[in-house]
């Protein structure tokens, strides 16, 4: 029986921390205990779900191209990256858990060395990616699972048959409810980590008369759950797979922004795939252009968050 489970999230980005949340929460509604560790800018996410958390050095990862990320590991990475997985190693020898769910590819390492069962969360599949990203994750996954039980990719197409070695799941949303009522308004901006050009595409809407909030603006507070937000506005227009699965669970139409190059093949998928209530934009007039679209129409996502189904193959 599964009675305590370690997650540790990638510390670059806060959308690795907010898939994460959703599957805690799950797995605590179920009777087992959860100990979450991670840092970076998703850390005060995960705190204010009230989850205690570590100091863990970050790491960052950075580069568009593979040179350019091989630079950056060479001469900044590889120092901080030694730090981090001695504290993970050593926090999750104190933990003990009897299985582990993580996207950090220390925990994971740290995990094979303890004997600890352990599950590899993704939201992509080499289907998505050019040649020049498709052959790293390739690698990635096939050294993967040599370890990990499996790889659970959370997906906007989930009904789709599972790449060996991995199944699909529905996507992870913080799913939940706030203080007080959230009143309906127009659009939500959610620009993410990486987002860029998002105050003129405010701009553009407020002069559509539009009632315009963004999780920048200074008067946002922090909140444990984003669904009762997606759920109030009419459209968001956002960048990361977590802020498009709290939308699209939320059954609100999404405009997809993306800046990364894996935001932008995940956006370029949805839109082959035609999904309803799911727009790709490229530029600042095809954001505007998607959010009058979505107001005049009655299209929407129809998503189940995929917390459950995950937590169902963790405990399995």
């Amino acid at each position: 029986m599964t009675e305590k489970v370690a997650i540790v999230y990638w510390c670059d980005g806060a959308g690795h921390a907010a898939r994460s949340i959703p599957v805690a929460n799950e797995l605590q509604s179920r009777g087992v205990e959860v100990a979450m560790a991670g840092g970076g800018k998703g850390k005060k996410f995960v705190e204010i779900n009230g989850y205690d958390h570590p100091d863990l050095t970050t790491v960052t990862v950075e580069g568009s191209t593979p040179l350019e990320f091989l630079e950056h590991t060479a001469f900044d990475l590889i120092p901080s990256a030694a730090r981090r997985m001695r504290e993970v190693y050593q926090w999750l020898k104190e933990e003990d858990p009897d299985k582990l769910v993580t996207d950090d590819v220390f925990a994971g390492l740290a995990a094979a060395k303890l004997g600890i069962e352990f599950y590899r969360i993704d939201h992509l599949t080499e289907d998505l990616l050019d040649p020049v990203w498709r052959g790293p994750l390739k690698i990635y996954n096939e050294i993967s699972l040599q370890f990990a039980e499996g790889i659970i990719v959370t997906s906007l197409w989930a009904d789709e048959p599972d790449p060996e070695g991995i199944t699909r799941v529905g996507p992870l949303a913080q799913d939940g409810e706030v203080e007080e009522e959230v009143e309906p308004f127009d659009v939500l901006i959610n620009p993410g980590t990486h987002g860029e050009n998002f105050d003129e595409i405010r701009e553009r809407l407020e002069a559509d008369g539009l009632d315009v909030r963004s999780v920048t603006d200074d008067d946002w507070d922090i909140t444990p759950a984003m669904t009762p937000y997606t759920g109030a506005a009419d459209v968001v227009v956002c960048t990361g797979f977590s802020s498009i699965a709290d939308t699209v669970v939320a059954g609100t139409p999404c405009v997809i922004y993306p800046f990364l190059p894996f935001q932008e093949a995940l956006a370029e998928e949805a839109e082959r795939k035609n999904i309803d209530g799911i727009a790709h934009a490229t530029d600042v007039t095809e954001v505007v252009e998607s959010v009058r679209r979505f107001r005049d129409s009655e299209e929407s996502p129809e998503y189940e968050n995929g917390a459950p189904a995950f937590a169902d193959i963790v405990l399995d």
